[in-house]
């Protein structure tokens, strides 16, 4: 059986008062440096969060901007390409209308000599044709 005498009372007061002691002396200030690193994680994750939602946030303005810088590129690539389609065809037009300019020169130029072959061919048509008798004939006209 068991006996319930003065040094079980006195193992169990040393016990309790060892739990006093020891409650006090580590397993508070643990338990306290615990919770500090507790919280202090916890505020450092919530920053990384901020942190994050900024720089997400920056990122969407980032490619926002880039978004409007490409398509005011596309609008200004667009703009030159239609200024350089209508250089282009007013050059085409000044060298059509010259090369017109041109070419009617020349025909001109040709029409005359056309023409004056001609007089001169017309005012030589009664020697060509006595010279064509005389030969066919055989004789003198």
């Amino acid at each position: 059986m068991l006996n319930f005498d003065i040094t079980f009372w006195i193992t169990i007061a040393q016990a309790l008062i060892l739990t006093f002691i020891l409650n006090a002396i580590l397993i508070r200030p643990v338990m306290r440096t615990l919770e500090e690193r507790k919280s202090r994680f916890e505020g450092l994750k919530s920053e990384t969060e901020e942190l994050l939602a900024k720089a997400e946030e920056s990122l969407k303005a980032y490619e926002k901007g880039l978004a409007e810088a490409r398509s005011r590129a596309a609008a200004e690539r667009e703009a030159l390409r239609a200024k350089a389609r209508e250089e282009e065809r007013q050059i085409l037009e000044a060298a059509a209308r010259e090369a017109e300019a041109y070419k009617e020169k020349v025909f001109s130029e040709i029409r005359s000599q056309i023409e004056s072959a001609r007089k001169a061919l017309s005012e030589q048509v009664e020697v060509f044709s006595r010279a064509m008798a005389e030969k066919i004939l055989g004789r003198a006209l």
